[in-house]
């Protein structure tokens, strides 16, 4: 549960992530019709609403999501509109609440590469794993063409 696992994380002295108060949802046949969250309001401004990222910011977005992954959390979703340059630093905000893998680890770091250009250090299982995936379906994709099965 993402309460549980922030409460852990913060408890442990993460303060970049923010706080969750209350999650709900109404299901119907196993369906979320409705969530409701309450989470804390964080003052400053979102990293989308920059035109260009420092270098030092960057290295603020790389090891906020290294020291997340360090204590058992992924993001699941680091793109500009997840960020919050705030007084007291950045800020993690729409946590995944996600069970911690080495595939969801990579993911956040592809995405920190895909959206931020913050080169991927770490080449693990989970990279690995998410790239060979990739250029698989990149191939099924290319036979598909080829066969007349889809258009590109």
């Amino acid at each position: 549960n993402l309460i549980y696992q922030t409460d852990r994380v913060r408890g442990e002295g993460i303060q970049s992530i923010n706080d969750y108060f209350l999650l709900a949802e109404r299901k119907t046949l196993n369906f979320a019709h409705y969530y409701i969250m309450l989470i804390e309001y964080i003052e400053g401004v979102g990293l989308n609403e920059y035109l260009e990222i420092s270098e030092e910011l960057k290295d603020q977005l790389s090891e906020s999501i290294k020291e997340l992954h360090q204590h058992g959390m992924v993001s699941g979703d680091p793109h500009k509109g997840n960020f919050i340059v705030s007084e007291k630093g950045l800020r993690l905000i729409d946590l995944s609440g996600k069970k911690t893998t080495a595939v969801l680890k990579a993911k956040d770091r592809i995405d920190l590469e895909r959206h931020y250009n913050i080169k991927n250090e770490l080449k693990d299982f989970g990279y690995t794993y998410l790239i060979f995936k990739k250029k698989i379906k990149k191939a099924i994709r290319d036979v598909k063409v080829k066969l007349g099965l889809k258009s590109k």
